[in-house]
């Protein structure tokens, strides 16, 4: 019925007429960088997203970011895109992460592309996924990359999600050479 803006095969115009088009067609997870005095604290301020409120999130967990102070972990940005790769231990697999971590940390050095990187930890202190801010010429290549990780390739990671990053969320030095980290 054309009163109601039914088109071609179904669909209706009036409805997406508003609609931009976006280079991300969904969105895979909810990320938030933020500071707080306290892991317990963190929480506190998470636990008040209207989303996970609504039971949006299929789970919701706060962890702690490490920022490895390394010069060669952060990088000035240059140009093109900056993405986030966020990744998740297995299970019982700290002693994994621990033989692992010399060949993972050369390897991301050697990169030459890691913005920001570091250890999500527990409320124990205990590491239990990675986070890395980095360059790449789309989420598939920084994907087929972050797959090249010894800690990948060793098997430590149960999740692992790449995303572009919000330019508003880079900075555009790294902390230490007159920026701030997010």
């Amino acid at each position: 019925d054309e009163d109601e803006g039914e088109g071609e095969g179904g669909s209706r115009p009036g409805v997406l007429a508003g609609m931009e088009p976006q280079a991300v067609p969904y969105i895979e997870a909810h990320l938030h960088l933020f500071r707080a005095d306290s892991l317990s604290d963190a929480a506190a301020w998470a636990s008040t997203d209207p989303f996970a409120a609504c039971g949006g999130y299929g789970k919701q967990s706060v962890h702690e970011w490490g920022m490895a102070e390394a010069a060669e972990l952060r990088v000035p940005r240059g140009g093109g895109t900056a993405f986030l790769v966020h990744c998740l231990d297995r299970d019982g697999a700290s002693e994994l992460r621990t033989e692992t971590r010399p060949r993972h940390l050369d390897w991301l050095k050697a990169s030459g592309r890691v913005h920001l990187a570091g250890p999500l930890r527990e409320g124990g202190g205990q590491p239990v996924g990675t986070l890395l801010l980095v360059s790449g010429d789309s989420a598939e290549e920084v994907r087929a990359w972050a797959g090249e990780d010894p800690y990948a390739a060793a098997g430590l990671f149960s999740e692992v999600r790449v995303s572009p990053a919000p330019e508003t969320a880079v900075p555009e030095t790294a902390a230490g050479e007159g920026g701030t980290a997010p």
